[in-house]
């Protein structure tokens, strides 16, 4: 059973880890180093169980290959490897059930959706917390209900539990009853500002959440974990594209320091039980159904109502903004290749200066903004840039939708929404 001591234990290591690494840098950017020049998965302990390893299935598999890709091939150039002995992971194309944490959300309710449009089985856990209304929160749950019962029978089986990571009673109905062989880890408090106002309620949520979610799958025999981590993660970094490879280890934001405390954690779980993990690292993710504090829905609201927009420092700051069908992409060739341990960044590539992005909304909502300039904020970070690189070789991911092509898309559902209770409710946040 999994004990309360056990995961206060764990997350306080690695909380205590990365609040030394905040001030000194000297553990973690050893420990940094060091996985950055480990071969994936060279590390197991000998005596884990292997058994439960995915081994890949023939291309006949019932379920086609929506969303997966084909599987990568190997050039002269490029050989089929993660490094000299660890071979790229094709996906796995049968059937799944999947267990999707924050399954109600932003991001979570997408990727319910598009997991039981292929056909596969949704486990959904979330708390329906009011760090936003609620409402927008039950109006994804009765999509996703919708289109489990469109399936007739199908596959697209959809279960949904209402109720936080952390309480050990669910989650333990949760694993008995439905027995899920792969996890997709969305459950998380997010923004960098509120974090700094309230850490511990992100600790809480996002450090010991996710030991949990890790205990119960070392203890289940999990196939495959996926959990989402953040671009904040790279903090104030100089580099023109955020890679993989850089040394993490000064967040500049509680919200940041938990994220990677979730890599550290989940590091831990594949070293000590096998576990296969993967964690992605999202860059401003928008689109459809969007969080209403996030900037994007916030400057498509205003401008479409002619109420004034509150712009933080001179627009200069840039934002890999990417649409939620390519982090959706990637989250599902996440889940379907087992990588023994790795971290991925999702992201479109390039930039959009926030002068550049609000233009653009402005465009496609046919209205010019009403711009009150504030001071930058603490914690905010004055660029991000994805180097999407690895996510292409080892997921075959690409980004498909331009910063311009996704505002028109968001615009478009936000317009198409106007007057429906779900969309009030978006609108007045």
């Amino acid at each position: 059973m999994v004990s309360k001591s056990r995961i206060i234990l764990l997350a306080t290591f690695v909380i205590v880890t990365n609040l030394v690494s905040f001030y000194f840098g000297k553990f973690s950017r050893f420990f940094s180093d060091y996985l950055r020049f480990l071969p994936c998965g060279a590390i197991m302990d000998a005596s884990a169980s292997s058994d439960f390893i995915p081994k890949p299935v023939g291309l006949d598999a019932p379920f086609p290959y929506m969303l997966r890709g084909s599987p990568l091939q190997a050039t002269a150039s490029e050989p089929l490897t993660l490094s000299n002995d660890i071979p790229i992971v094709d996906p796995h194309v049968g059937h799944k059930k999947v267990l999707v944490t924050g399954g109600a959300g932003f991001i979570g309710s997408h990727v319910a959706y598009a997991l039981l449009d292929r056909g596969d089985s949704v486990v959904v856990v979330d708390e329906m917390n009011d760090y936003y209304d609620v409402k927008i929160k039950e109006a994804n749950l009765k999509l996703l209900q919708e289109k489990s019962d469109s399936m007739n029978g199908d596959g697209g089986h959809l279960a949904i539990y209402l109720g936080d990571i952390n309480n050990q009673t669910l989650m333990r109905e949760v694993f008995e009853v439905e027995s899920p062989e792969w996890i997709c880890h969305l459950a998380a408090r997010a923004g960098v500002r509120p974090s700094i106002q309230n850490p511990l309620l992100y600790v809480q949520a996002n450090v010991q959440g996710t030991t949990n979610i890790l205990e119960y799958s070392r203890e289940y025999k999990v196939r495959n974990v996926v959990m989402a981590s953040s671009s904040s993660v790279y903090g104030e970094s100089q580099s023109t594209f955020f890679s993989e490879s850089e040394d993490v280890n000064e967040p500049v934001s509680p919200y940041a320091a938990t994220k990677r405390s979730g890599e550290l954690i989940a590091y831990s779980y594949h070293h000590l039980y096998g576990l296969n993990i993967t964690n992605l690292r999202f860059f401003t993710v928008y689109g459809p159904r969007g969080r209403p504090d996030m900037a994007p829905y916030k400057f498509i609201s205003s401008v479409s109502s002619g109420k004034t927009i509150e712009q933080y420092g001179d627009g200069s700051t840039s934002r890999d903004y990417t649409y939620i069908d390519d982090i959706v992409d990637g989250v599902i060739r996440s889940i379907d290749r087992a990588y023994p341990y790795q971290i991925f960044n999702l992201g479109k590539g390039s930039g959009t200066k926030l002068s550049e992005f609000i233009a653009l909304v402005e465009k496609h909502v046919g209205k010019k903004a009403n711009i009150k300039l504030l001071p930058e904020q603490p914690g905010d970070v004055p660029f991000t840039n994805a180097d999407v690189s690895k996510a292409s070789r080892y997921l075959g991911y690409k980004s498909k939708i331009s910063t311009d092509e996704g505002i028109k898309k968001t615009v478009a559902w936000f317009e198409s929404m106007l007057g429906e209770v779900a969309s009030n409710q978006w609108a007045e946040q």
